[in-house]
């Protein structure tokens, strides 16, 4: 299972849950404007993260954006 880092009215995000939605692949949003996940924000900023979306694959290896998860899912693992 994927994890998404994800904020409100953001086109990478959206594509990026489309995408892995399109692969069959199942995943987890986190909303750093929701209430319950702002905690993520502080999270993300101390390692250093930022933009949105932030990829971690399902075991537990940070993907990175957008254009890391489209080239994963295109051309296979680095």
């Amino acid at each position: 299972m994927y994890v998404i880092i994800t904020r409100d009215q953001c086109n990478f995000c959206d594509a990026a849950k489309a995408m892995l939605t399109g692969a069959g692949k199942q995943f987890t949003v986190y909303n750093v404007q929701s209430p319950s996940s702002k905690w993520l924000l502080d999270l993300i900023k101390k390692a250093g993260y930022t933009t949105v979306p932030q990829i971690w694959d399902s075991s537990g290896n940070h993907i990175g954006g957008y254009s890391e998860l489209k080239q994963l899912l295109t051309e296979g693992p680095v």
